[in-house]
């Protein structure tokens, strides 16, 4: 059921971003109000997801989700009765970041609750999954809803999906926590090393969803100036999302991926590249091309993010883990919309593409000096489990 919620919670979202952005960019809104409008969401969700993590852990997940899913059903069901435009969208957008702030950690420790290995990864894929799948949904349908019926009929469609979320959230009920008391030596170095992976990939995620922040709320300036129909560029973005649930169903399948840094420098650069493809292409294809890699870097970013914040906390404290990892997500976010609209504003629509690309280059340097720092500390008896195989994930370190 709580995937079911995840992707009701992702396709009502996205619905509203999708059709607000769109019509505010054929209102000739500027890219730097559209970049203002983005920050607005994400900036509250990063404040949201701080706070509610750690009020999760202690209240628990079930209580802060309903909260959430209830400002979403309000907030998207107000907006679609008022006149979507003027100042209701800042109040808009910035409601919508806490709502999803308080539903996303929540959700996310609660399918991690008494799960571990493999069985920990599988509730994650499917979580990936099912928001991912919301997302595509509404990439999908938004612009046939917008090109046929409307913004306001859109709005109500996703006001529609975020009660049936709310609706299966009251449905469901909490199991209790059991209290882990393990300390053993190898399970602190593991817990360690976990910890040490998902500070990197917090890096990773601010450079990611800088650059998906710009998709969102500055990508419809671009397409609009192409002269591409709303149809088109809900099925560009849809080809992103397919290929971020692709990298999901890979990473699961395989490990070769987990404690090796290599991978991780890999992925950086093809989304980088991926980025200047967009700032170049003048096509409905190049720009899908561009895309797809972009989407390869981000769906591998949160991944392995989930994967690192599950490992490295002990169940009564994923719900921190959780939130700090949804807040870089929202700041990296919050960024790429206030930056890159006013790249936008003075350089031009194709500005914060490579601007991002700059970044995503940046902090790869960056986590790279922090590799090199975190090498040592690294090294430990984990290295020799990398020989043994094992039907859980791999818990080894790749040092070289």
């Amino acid at each position: 059921m709580l995937y079911l919620v995840t992707w009701l919670t992702d396709f009502a979202l996205l619905l509203f971003v999708f059709t607000g952005t769109r019509f505010l960019a054929e209102q000739g809104t500027s890219p730097l109000l559209l970049g203002v409008l983005g920050a607005s969401l994400f900036l509250s969700s990063a404040i949201s997801s701080a706070c509610s993590g750690g009020i999760a852990d202690r209240v628990g997940r079930r209580r802060v989700a309903l909260i959430g899913m209830a400002l979403l059903v309000l907030n998207l069901a107000g907006f679609a009765v008022c006149a979507p435009e003027g100042r209701s969208f800042y109040f808009a957008w910035s409601a919508a970041g806490i709502s999803a702030g308080q539903i996303y950690p929540a959700i996310a420790a609660w399918l991690g609750h008494n799960r571990s290995g493999r069985s920990e990864s599988r509730a994650y894929l499917w979580f990936c999954l099912s928001f991912n799948a919301g997302i595509l949904s509404a990439q999908l349908t938004g612009g046939w809803l917008y090109e046929s019926h409307g913004i306001r009929a859109a709005l109500m469609v996703a006001t529609g999906l975020a009660l049936a979320g709310l609706v299966c959230l009251l449905l469901l009920r909490e199991p209790e926590t059991h209290r882990e008391c393990s300390s053993s030596l190898n399970e602190t170095s593991s817990l360690s090393t976990s910890r040490a992976f998902a500070r990197l990939t917090w890096l990773a995620n601010f450079a990611g969803m800088f650059s998906v922040s710009t998709l969102w709320f500055l990508f419809p300036d671009l397409v609009v100036s192409l002269k591409i129909p709303p149809g088109t560029h809900g099925l560009v973005l849809a080809v992103g999302r397919v290929v971020v649930m692709s990298t999901y169903c890979v990473m699961y399948l395989l490990t070769f991926w987990q404690y090796r840094f290599s991978i991780m420098v890999i992925v950086q650069v093809i989304g980088a590249a991926g980025l200047l493809v967009i700032s170049l292409a003048h096509s409905a294809l190049g720009l899908a091309c561009g895309v797809a890699a972009l989407s390869a870097l981000t769906g591998y970013n949160y991944f392995a993010s989930l994967f690192y914040s599950a490992s490295g906390n002990r169940q009564e404290r994923k719900g921190r883990a959780f939130g700090l990892n949804e807040a870089f997500l929202s700041l990296g976010a919050t960024a790429g919309s206030l930056f890159g609209g006013v790249a936008s504003t003075v350089l031009g629509d194709r500005a914060p593409f490579r601007i991002a690309a700059l970044l995503v280059i940046t902090l790869l340097l960056t986590q790279t000096v922090a590799w090199w720092r975190l090498r040592r500390p690294l090294r430990s008896p984990l290295n020799s489990t990398q020989d043994e195989p094992s039907a859980e994930p791999a818990t080894g370190v790749e040092i070289a």
